[in-house]
Parts: structure tokens; sequence; C-alpha cells
């Protein structure tokens, strides 16, 4: 009964959400364009089709995932501070790398992610490949995850890491090649969608609970917008890397000649 009454809650909450842009596509093909509507049979199906996938992922998101992140999240804490006392701050690596590996694993499977990766592998003509721009995002979504459950665990304020990072990509912008900036300041949105942000928003409000003396209001949030900024600085570092290794290789060529 309980299930029936999450899918139903959730599937309101989707039809509310698909409806007002919906109408919005509509009321612009007909009243500004002023023409019908073509294959509307196939787009009615197409628009239940995600209003299914939507419902039943956010209630799998609701009962699954989100629940194991913060019971996990408020674990480790607990687990740390007991032994805080005999490790110091190491006793906060578990933390810290679970973090981690939340960002990392979780912006693998966005479906944001998928779908723009395979889109950039067609405008590039294949040079920048999927799995290359998935991990090179994932990464990035790691460190700005990791970073930011430093940052709650010691206390530093989030303006203070907030300017380094996008001092951090600021820098990165200036030199990296041209053509890659726009998609890597791109790419902390699309990493951060459906399947991160819940998972995000809850693993830093638990681990801010359980922390003596957080507020999980000050504390708990803005580990999103870090790994908004984690994208973008790890995509420039790859762009850089990888135009110094084709740099590199054309060099050995030419002395080889």
């Amino acid at each position: 009964m309980e299930l029936v009454l999450a899918l139903a809650n959730q599937a309101v909450a989707t039809v509310t959400d698909i409806v007002p842009i919906a109408v919005l596509f509509a009321i612009f093909q007909v009243f500004v364009l002023r023409e019908g509507i073509a294959q509307l049979d196939r787009i009615l199906i197409g628009i239940l089709y995600v209003a299914i996938g939507l419902t039943l992922f956010r209630v799998g998101l609701a009962i699954s995932l989100v629940p194991i992140g913060e019971s996990m999240a408020a674990q480790l804490v607990e687990s740390a501070v007991q032994r805080g006392q005999r490790a110091g701050w190491l006793a906060y690596v578990p933390l810290v790398s679970f973090a981690a590996a939340i960002g990392f694993t979780a912006s693998l499977i966005e479906p944001t992610l998928i779908a723009v990766a395979e889109r950039v592998r067609d405008l590039s003509g294949g040079t920048l490949r999927p799995w290359s721009l998935r991990l090179a995002v994932a990464v990035g979504i790691a460190a700005g995850l990791a970073v930011g459950t430093v940052r709650i665990v010691t206390g530093v304020p989030l303006s203070v890491v907030l300017s380094a990072f996008i001092v951090l990509v600021a820098v990165l912008a200036l030199t990296a090649p041209k053509l890659i900036v726009p998609l890597a300041l791109d790419s902390g949105g699309m990493a951060t969608s459906a399947v991160t942000v819940p998972l995000i928003a809850s693993f830093g409000i638990a681990a801010a609970e359980s922390l003596p003396g957080r507020s999980a209001l000050a504390d708990g949030f803005g580990l999103i917008m870090l790994a908004l900024l984690g994208p973008a600085a790890a995509l420039l570092l790859f762009a850089q890397a990888y135009v110094l290794y084709q740099n590199w290789t054309r060099s050995g060529d030419d002395d080889a000649v």
C-alpha cells in the first residue's frame, strides 16, 4: 500500500512538472508559428513514456538510493567522531572517500550526461569520445564532493572554497583550448540532474546533521555548487593534457624523421 501511494504521489508530481512545458510548446507552435503539430500521436506517446519513466525513477530514488546515502553518511560520520580523538583527521577519510565515490558513480549513470556525450561525439567528429567526456566529468564531480565534504568537516566557510574554485576555473578557461571552454562550463549542469542532485543533497544534509556543531542549513548545502564547478575544472584540465599529449607525440614523430 505504501508503494502504491508513493507511485500515485510521484505520478501527480511528474504530470504537474511536465504539463507547463508541454503547454508552452503547444502555444508557441499553434499561436506563434501558426502551424499544426506534426506527428502529434508520436509526441503524445513519447510524453507518456517520459511521465512513466520519471515517476518510476523518482520512486526508486526515494525508496532506495537517497535513504541509503543518508544512512551511510550518518554512520560514517558517527564512526569518524568516535575514532576522531585517536586518529585525528584520518578518521574522516572514509567519509570523504564515500562522497567522492557517490559523485563518480552517480554521474556516470546520469541520463542527461549520457545523452549529451553522444551528441558531443557527433559534433566533434568522434574526436571527443563519450566515455572520455563522462569519465572526465565524473572525476570532477568526485573532486568537488570530496572538497565539499572536507569543508563540512573542517567548518571552512563556503565562500572561501567557492572563491578558490571559481578562480581555478577562470584561470583554466583562459589557458585551455577555446573550443572546449563552453562545453566545460556547461558540463557541471549536465552531470548534476535527476540522479546526482538528490544523492548529493541528502548526503550533505545527513553529514552536517551528524557532525557536532554543524548546521544542516548552513553546512549541509553548497555541495551541489562545488559539484557544478568540479567538472568544469576537470574537463579543462583534460583538454590541456590532451593538447600537451598531441604536441608531445608530434614532436616525437618529427625527431624520428
